[in-house]
């Protein structure tokens, strides 16, 4: 897992930006979070970053390209597989930005990350990335901007072709979203085009009763709802779930209250439904779509409390309580492009990048992609289930060298949380002090990898290093 992998190869159309790609790569290894000046180190080096950020025959595909080949590689060695979507915003006063509310001005980012359904659901990688500038504010009711054919609303659905495509056949990826991906149309897309997905949706869509093919526009108001099936399903599954306490979070677009810590009971009915295209929708496609349905709700939250209910739309089967347990088990491991993000603004700082064109920060983007994710998944290994073992996350020779470090004590065989905790040492984290962050990890791992390239010199295998 050196970052170096990441970027190598880049087809930039001349060697010396390829170096100098790496070279940038190589300078923020250790200290993901510091300014351009600091993480170069001099005049010459701060120069030459700006001037390869700025160039014009630079861009962020080709940045990004080894990057989605390395996923590659990780996805076919993995096994189940899913891709969690998700958009976040950008922040950055400068020409060129566009309005993201709330007089802020930047740009979107719609990511496409995928995962694997292991033990710690392991980030991948990145497999689809766009950016978006709003050239004008969303105005209108969805009927008005579904009219506009450069809608927000299909980077769902462009992006999910560009995982597929940068995936290609080496696995059956599931792709899953949150609420605001919901939307008939792009349930069209996906269904037509033959990819699978988990979507937590909130319409409460008006069903077709079975045997019943068609109703008139007038009709569809009396027809039976989503909610009214699932009222007359069985439940399939039942379990207890910690809900961790929360403070209140105030944000733009969801304002969270706060929570106390208690134990959820669970109850899950799942149905198959055939939902009825939107009166007002004018899109082409289907007057019908069949999907299934998994209702998730808290049986007898407390008083006061928002209960959990997670409806989820879905092409996976679920007529079995092992088939509805999959389902939201590839849900919840959307929760990782959440932490992705984190990882991009809080520890690689991208926010706070001061470049001054929409060019080299889209670039800049580009290049702290991979390198959050690398951030993202030392930290997710370090706060695996305590069993698993580290043989999981490390190879021979790393676990080997951690054994021996004489300010290290992992045991014999370790488990993958005790390995990492002791990368974390490696980096300057105290024991005592709580979870390691992202920037302590980042570096005990690299200096872990200084260590291993001197046991490699010195075994006479340091080509394989």
């Amino acid at each position: 897992m050196r970052i170096e992998e990441e970027f190598t190869g880049a087809d930039l159309g001349d060697e010396r930006l390829t170096k100098r790609l790496v070279t940038i790569a190589q300078q923020f290894k250790s200290q993901p979070d510091a300014s351009y000046p600091t993480a170069a180190g001099c005049d010459s080096a701060l120069e030459a970053t700006y001037r390869f950020l700025n160039n014009a025959a630079v861009n962020p595909e080709a940045i990004l390209n080894p990057h989605l080949e390395a996923t590659r590689r990780r996805v076919r060695d993995a096994g189940r597989v899913v891709v969690a979507h998700d958009t976040t915003e950008f922040v950055f006063r400068r020409e060129g930005m566009g309005a993201l509310g709330e007089g802020r001005v930047g740009f979107l980012g719609h990511f496409a990350l995928a995962v694997a359904l292991d033990d710690g659901r392991a980030p991948l990688g990145i497999v689809g990335l766009e950016t978006l500038v709003r050239k004008e504010k969303r105005v209108g009711p969805p009927i008005v901007r579904h009219a506009r054919t450069d809608r927000e609303e299909l980077r769902w659905f462009r992006t999910v072709e560009k995982a597929e495509q940068n995936i290609g056949k080496l696995q059956a990826l599931v792709h899953v979203m949150d609420r605001e991906a919901e939307s008939y149309e792009t349930f069209t897309r996906l269904i037509d085009a033959g990819y699978r997905f988990v979507i937590r949706t909130y319409h409460n869509r008006a069903t077709l009763p079975e045997g019943v093919e068609h109703v008139t526009k007038r009709a569809v108001a009396r027809l039976p709802k989503i909610a009214d099936v699932l009222q007359r399903a069985p439940v399939l599954l039942s379990f207890e779930v910690p809900v961790s306490a929360r403070k209140r979070v105030v944000h733009a677009n969801k304002p969270k209250p706060a929570r106390e810590a208690r134990m959820a009971s669970i109850e899950c009915v799942a149905c198959t439904v055939e939902i009825v295209r939107p009166t007002w929708a004018r899109i082409d496609g289907p007057r019908s779509l069949r999907v299934n349905v998994v209702r998730v709700r808290e049986a007898n939250p407390p008083a006061g409390c928002d209960p959990i209910d997670w409806q989820l739309t879905t092409t996976e089967p679920v007529e079995t309580a092992r088939q509805v347990e999959q389902v939201i088990e590839a849900y919840r491991a959307r929760w990782v492009i959440e932490e992705y993000f984190r990882a991009l603004k809080q520890g690689c700082a991208y926010e706070k990048r001061q470049l001054e064109n929409v060019g080299a920060i889209l670039n800049a983007l580009a290049v702290f992609v991979p390198i959050a994710w690398q951030l993202l998944a030392l930290r997710s290994a370090a706060r695996v289930d305590a069993d698993r073992p580290a043989t999981r996350v490390l190879d021979h020779l790393k676990l080997e060298l951690l054994r021996r470090h004489p300010k290290l004590n992992i045991g014999a065989r370790p488990t993958a949380r005790a390995a990492m905790l002791a990368i974390a040492q490696l980096g300057g984290h105290i024991p005592n002090n709580g979870e390691p962050g992202w920037i302590v990890l980042r570096r005990g791992y690299e200096r872990l990898l200084t260590l291993e390239e001197g046991a490699l010199l010195a075994l006479g295998r340091c080509d394989q290093s």
